[in-house]
C-alpha cells in the first residue's frame, strides 16, 4: 500500500512541476499556486501538501531545470569524439556553449527561471548548489586546467578552493577565469533572449562566435 502511495505522489508532484512549468512558460513570474493547483485538479490548499510555498515549488523547478540544461551539455560533450580524443579541447569548449545557447533559446523560460529573477525577493536556497554546480562542471572539466593570467589574485584563488579541491584538474585561476567566461555566456545569451542585440548584432550567430572565440584564446584552449 506504501508503494501505491509513493508513486501516487511522486506522479502528482510530476503533474505540479508540468502545470506549473506550463504557467511560468506563459505567463512569466506570476505563478498562482491556486492555478497550478486547478490545472492538476486539487482543491487550492491541497496542492501545499505536496509544497509548502509557491517558493517551495519554484525552487524543485529550478533544480529540475539544471538538470535539463546537464542533461543537454552531457549529450554535447559525452558523445564518441570525447571518448576517442577526437574533440579538442577548444572544439569542446565551443560545443558546450552552443549547446548552452541552443537549450536557453529552445525553452527560454527554463533559462530565465535558471539565471533571471523568476519571483520578487526570491533567493534560490542552499540545495539549488548542487545542480548548479554540475552544469558548471562540464565547463570546467574543458577550460580550467591551466593557470589563466588576470585570474590569480589571492582573494580569488582562495575562493576557488572548493573546486580545485573537488576532484577536478583544475588551477585556481583557470577555474576563476572559467567562471567569469561562463558568466559572460549567460549575459550574453540573456541580453539576445531579452531581444537587446536587435539593431546591432542581430542575429547574433557571428558576436557569439566571436564571443566563443575570444573564450578559448583567454583559457588557452586549442
Amino acid at each position: 500500500m506504501a508503494g501505491k502511495r509513493d508513486q501516487h505522489r511522486a506522479e502528482t508532484v510530476a503533474r505540479i512541476l508540468t502545470a506549473a512549468r506550463d504557467q511560468v512558460a506563459a505567463q512569466g513570474a506570476g505563478m498562482s499556486m491556486r492555478a497550478v493547483a486547478r490545472e492538476v485538479g486539487l482543491v487550492s490548499s491541497a496542492i501545499y501538501r505536496y509544497f509548502p510555498s509557491r517558493e517551495a515549488l519554484l525552487t524543485e523547478m529550478i533544480i529540475e531545470s539544471y538538470h535539463h540544461l546537464d542533461e543537454r551539455l552531457s549529450r554535447v560533450d559525452g558523445g564518441a569524439e570525447k571518448e576517442s580524443g577526437d574533440a579538442s579541447p577548444a572544439q569542446r569548449w565551443a560545443a558546450l556553449a552552443g549547446a548552452l545557447r541552443g537549450w536557453a533559446r529552445s525553452v527560454p523560460h527554463e533559462f530565465q527561471l535558471i539565471y533571471g529573477t523568476p519571483l520578487p525577493d526570491y533567493v534560490a536556497p542552499p540545495e539549488t548548489v548542487p545542480a548548479a554546480a554540475a552544469v558548471a562542471a562540464h565547463f570546467l572539466e574543458v577550460g580550467a586546467a591551466a593557470q589563466v593570467a588576470g585570474f590569480g589574485d589571492a582573494i580569488l584563488t582562495s575562493q576557488m578552493k572548493a573546486l580545485v579541491d573537488d576532484g577536478l584538474a583544475a588551477q585556481a585561476s583557470g577555474a576563476a577565469a572559467v567562471l567569469a567566461e561562463l558568466a559572460a555566456l549567460v549575459g550574453f545569451v540573456t541580453l539576445e533572449l531579452g531581444g537587446h542585440l536587435v539593431g546591432s548584432a542581430d542575429p547574433g550567430d557571428p558576436l557569439f562566435d566571436a564571443l566563443v572565440r575570444r573564450q578559448t584564446g583567454t583559457l588557452g584552449l586549442s
